[in-house]
């Protein structure tokens, strides 16, 4: 390694580079993601002289190097979802040298936060804005108590000293008397004098300034603020490794060895890194921007993280899909490079089509399920267009959506992206893209090819009876009505509701029916939230339907005149509706959908593996060497 240990600084010191850029973040560094209580931590820990660890920093002095790699200032302020990105800096051969942090990004912009900047994070109990609002997202500062210590019991991280970040509504609400605290803002102690020793600080910063709040007689605010300034302002107490080498890929190496070992920095969150310095531009504000297009949208409403889309490059570039350092240089990167608008395009269209396959963020158990069909729309043609550009024009591809929808439910129900997702995603690309020359999507194809392994997409008998078992409220719910009604319109939302209300079933309700006192055993029947809360009673119900519904008897609402919908529409032809028959009802409704949904799957008479039936989504890393 080609450094040393450098001269100790104080916090202020490292505050003022910050200012004047004398520290800047390369572009393989990742986001800021430390929590508000995790800085306060950080602010007590230097309070009470524990180490926060060595920093390790990369002295920039290449021309090269200024010229052709990204870096960027450290955030001046935070706001959830909003404001996390460093703002970038354009570096040149005239640009003056200065020191790119290799290790402490995350602890440095906790400083300079708490010192100098602001954290806006939600307010519970309210929904995410679409755009950053202060109402919503109020910006915080970080204050010190100077009255008294942390007094819990069972204070979690076993703080001494109580730091909290407060609005201006709150700090303004606890100045009234009479008070239990004292909240001291830090941006406060970067405002004082500069003065060395410590009867200096006592005389002509601790004890004026005490003077002028009427704490002068508290000897904890006495002992606290003073250690405030030692810590921040005369204390040496930032130590860094000063890494000088010039050659980008040692310093890679070290940036990997340095910060792969622990379990906060994901090794995606490194090879992000990689791609975003080997990016002609700016591909963090890219990646970014199809984030929140996709979030933000009225039409879609899905939050995708940035390793989605990396790995849906990998897959539509016909790159190996593993997170491997070797996937993200130079030239694959360039590849992505190329065809990014095309690919931000399909993305948008692949995720406009889940939404109106009738999936919404909360039933999408697996985003992995939607990349192949990213995939297939990104390489098929129609009439010499790429799918994706019409596969939502709802007069042309209706062959496609079909076969799509079908695949995407039974892939939902079956949870085959669960564990190595990795595998199969590989092995679906193959499968499509030897198939690419068919006219419709290669469902048989596919069911083909996963016959008798744990990616089995087919059904049998008790794994039918085991999905009419789900219950409302399930992730999988919608995905099997839809699959139950494929003909569902999809331009409008849908609903899922209970055909004979639930309200009928609360045991107040319950125990106003004769019929059922004198019957313990069909009292425990309607009791039974398996029952009523199952697939058998449940429907997708439009706006309109949904509004209609309400509480109201199934019998009554599905008689009146201005509900557009029949009793075949329900799968209930020929069954009684009445609350009475509820138990006939379940058990000819529930052998209705079964044979509905043996039509719409794959069936074989025993299945030989059981397929994971739920989808954690998470990534295998199967390899973490360059």
């Amino acid at each position: 390694m080609a450094g040393e240990y450098e001269r100790a600084i104080s916090i202020k010191e490292a505050i003022d580079a910050i200012n004047n850029r004398d520290y800047l973040l390369p572009a393989i560094q990742r986001k800021f993601v430390w929590s508000s209580h995790q800085i306060c931590v950080l602010f007590d820990s230097i309070m009470r002289g524990y180490p926060i660890n060595t920093f390790m920093m990369w002295e920039i002095k290449s021309d090269h190097i200024k010229n052709e790699y990204k870096f960027y200032e450290f955030l001046k302020y935070y706001c959830q979802r909003f404001n996390e990105e460093n703002p970038y800096v354009k570096t040149s051969a005239s640009f003056k040298d200065f020191k790119a942090i290799i290790d402490g990004q995350q602890r440095l912009t906790s400083l300079y936060i708490g010192l100098c900047s602001t954290y806006a994070y939600k307010q519970p109990r309210v929904w995410w804005p679409g755009t950053m609002d202060e109402n919503i997202l109020p910006p915080r500062k970080l204050y010190l108590d100077l009255k008294q210590s942390v007094i819990s019991d069972d204070d979690d991280s076993l703080m001494k000293y109580n730091f909290r970040f407060l609005t201006e509504k709150q700090y303004q609400d606890s100045l009234p008397e009479p008070k239990e605290h004292h909240w001291f803002c830090l941006h406060k102690i970067l405002e004082f004098p500069q003065v060395d020793g410590g009867s200096q600080i006592w005389n002509k910063v601790v004890r004026p300034f005490l003077d002028s709040v009427g704490l002068s007689d508290n000897e904890f605010a006495q002992e606290t603020l003073s250690q405030l300034y030692d810590v921040i302002r005369a204390q040496k107490i930032i130590h860094y490794f000063n890494e000088t080498s010039q050659e980008i890929d040692h310093v890679l190496d070290v940036f990997i060895r340095t910060n792969s070992g622990g379990t906060k920095l994901a090794f995606s969150d490194l090879l992000m890194s990689i791609a975003v310095a080997n990016w002609d531009g700016d591909f963090r504000q890219e990646l970014d921007n199809l984030t929140n297009h996709i979030h933000q949208s009225i039409d879609m409403g899905f939050y995708i993280e940035r390793d989605w889309i990396l790995k849906t490059c990998l897959m539509l570039t016909d790159a190996d899909v593993r997170f491997k350092v070797k996937n993200f240089k130079a030239e694959q990167v360039k590849k992505i490079q190329s065809e990014w608008q095309s690919i931000k395009d399909c993305i948008k269209a692949t995720f406009l089509l889940v939404r109106r396959l009738g999936i919404n963020p909360q039933s999408l158990t697996s985003k992995n399920a939607v990349i192949p069909i990213c995939f297939y729309l990104y390489k098929q043609n129609e009439d010499s267009r790429p799918l994706y550009r019409d596969i939502n024009n709802l007069a042309k591809c209706h062959e496609q959506r079909s076969k799509i929808s079908q695949w995407f439910y039974m892939a939902l129900l079956k949870g085959v992206f669960g564990g190595q997702a990795d595998s199969i995603l590989t092995s679906m690309r193959d499968v499509l893209r030897n198939n690419i020359q068919k006219t419709a999507f290669p469902l048989e194809a596919i069911i083909e090819r996963y016959k008798a392994t744990n990616k089995d997409l087919r059904f049998d008998d008790d794994y039918i009876d085991s999905l009419l078992d789900i219950q409302h409220g399930e992730g999988r719910c919608r995905a099997l009505l839809h699959l139950l009604f494929p003909e569902m319109s999809s331009t409008e939302v849908f609903h899922i509701d209970h055909l004979h209300p639930r309200s009928a079933f609360e045991k107040k309700a319950l125990k106003s029916h004769n019929f059922l006192q004198s019957d313990e055993t069909l009292l425990g029947f309607f009791s039974d939230e398996g029952h009523w809360n199952s697939m058998a009673n449940l429907h997708l119900l439009n706006d309109s339907q949904n509004l209609s519904k309400n509480d109201r008897p199934l019998s009554e609402w599905l008689n009146d005149p201005n509900v557009n919908l029949r009793a075949q529409d329900l799968l209930v032809e020929g069954i009684g509706l009445e609350f009475e028959a509820f138990r006939e009802f379940y058990e000819k409704r529930r052998s209705n959908l079964k044979e509905r949904l043996k039509s719409r799957v794959f069936m074989s008479t025993q299945l030989p593996l059981s397929p994971t039936v739920e989808d954690s989504d998470e990534e295998v890393v199967e390899e973490t060497n360059a």
